[in-house]
């Protein structure tokens, strides 16, 4: 009786100390719970969730896509696939699925240096044809890479949106993570409230668990915005967390899309201007844009550019500067341009932006800095739509330069 009384308090020794260890940080079980659960803003409706487990545990197909920035990505870890997203799929699929969870396909739509304005560009190709449909769970992460700004609300509402509409059993959950200078949390809640969204905000969390020494910066950033692999862990963790709740609980009355928009006017609906000439409402005069940008941002998945399709000014072009045209009718026209990576041998400058004829903006692709990064802008914002005509011609200085148009999408 004794020998059993001491193997089974070496056992509970050895499960203790493993308890303990299990999380990223070595803290107490007590305490990186606490935190967890302080990450939780809100569980907001449970009901689509509810369905995507039930389909999941059942054998049926579920997409799950996860969009945002680097963090999502994968940045910071050693593997890109040690990062949270990644994380959060294998133990989502081993906890909910059956078997080796094969009924559960998963796509990073994360995407460097980009905020939700790029991601709502980015959507149709990169999250649904990605994932041959429209997914069951969407995770948007844009906390960190978003200024805070309206326009950033308007593109953060779009995708929401976007997915809740595309497919009425779709489940969102709102992520916020968090860098050393903050996040936009205080802009995005608002939004996701209004679309009854589960939500989770690292920021205060981390803060002050760095600052009350229960874990040092450094272990939960390997730089100024990037988890370590323990971060991500720890943002992988919140997230299960959260599921775990919305599974346990009471299920709530069905979530419907509000019938209303949070931010007018709406940029819901955007569509993706593509060279290939195939859309009726957009007509394209290339000029001397009608090279293909081989040197755009990759994605880390693919080792693949993801703007594959643009419009190039090559520098090397002998002709008279013909501007690119594009008249289309629309309320809304988001442009996106490439700046040029420090020390490329092409040298890229300025471009002058026109709309119906009124300068709007002069773009420099070749400012410091760069590395080849796409940079959003919203060019056209208007309550209905109009007719209109966009010129893209090499500034004063710049006509011997090269510039890219990465990407384009408009509303109508």
């Amino acid at each position: 009786m004794k020998i059993k009384k001491a193997f089974l308090g070496v056992m509970l020794g050895i499960m203790s100390v493993a308890s303990v260890q299990a999380n990223p940080f070595n803290l107490s079980d007590s305490v990186y719970h606490s935190m967890i659960e302080n990450t939780i803003v809100s569980t907001g409706t449970n009901a689509r969730m509810k369905k995507v487990l039930a389909k999941m545990r059942a054998g049926e197909n579920v997409k799950i896509a996860i969009i945002g920035g680097s963090v999502t990505e994968g940045a910071g870890p050693a593997n890109f696939t040690d990062g949270y997203a990644y994380q959060f799929y294998r133990a989502l699929k081993a906890k909910y699925a059956p078997g080796n969870g094969n009924n559960v396909s998963f796509n990073n739509a994360g995407l460097s240096g980009t905020g939700s304005l790029v991601g709502i560009v980015r959507y149709e190709q990169d999250v649904v044809e990605v994932c041959g449909g429209n997914p069951d769970l969407l995770i948007v992460e844009f906390a960190v890479n978003d200024n805070g700004d309206v326009l950033c609300q308007r593109s953060f509402e779009a995708i929401i949106r976007k997915a809740m509409l595309a497919n009425p059993d779709c489940a969102v959950i709102a992520l916020y993570a968090v860098a050393t200078y903050g996040n936009t949390s205080v802009q995005k809640k608002p939004v996701a409230d209004h679309y009854s969204l589960p939500q989770i905000n690292m920021m205060e969390v981390v803060n002050k668990a760095i600052a009350d020494k229960v874990f040092t910066q450094q272990q939960y950033y390997t730089d100024y915005a990037h988890p370590t692999f323990e971060g991500h862990q720890f943002m992988c963790d919140c997230l299960m967390t959260l599921v775990d709740k919305m599974d346990k609980a009471a299920k709530d009355s069905e979530q419907h899309v509000p019938a209303s928009c949070f931010k007018e006017p709406s940029l819901y609906g955007l569509k993706r201007i593509l060279p290939n000439g195939t859309d009726a409402n957009v007509k394209i005069e290339c000029g001397d844009f009608k090279e293909t940008d081989r040197k755009t941002q990759t994605l880390k998945k693919t080792n693949a550019s993801d703007f594959p399709e643009n419009w190039k000014k090559n520098l090397h072009m002998k002709s008279e500067n013909l501007p690119f045209k594009m008249e289309l009718t629309c309320k809304s026209l988001i442009f996106i341009y490439k700046v040029q990576a420090s020390g490329d041998a092409e040298k890229f400058g300025k471009a002058e932006v026109y709309v119906d004829d009124k300068l709007v903006a002069t773009y420099d692709g070749g400012k410091a800095g760069g590395w080849n990064n796409c940079e959003p802008n919203i060019i056209i914002d208007e309550r209905t739509a109009a007719k209109h005509t966009v010129i893209v011609k090499m500034a004063p200085g710049s006509e011997k330069l090269g510039f890219t148009i990465v990407a384009m999408g408009y509303s109508i």
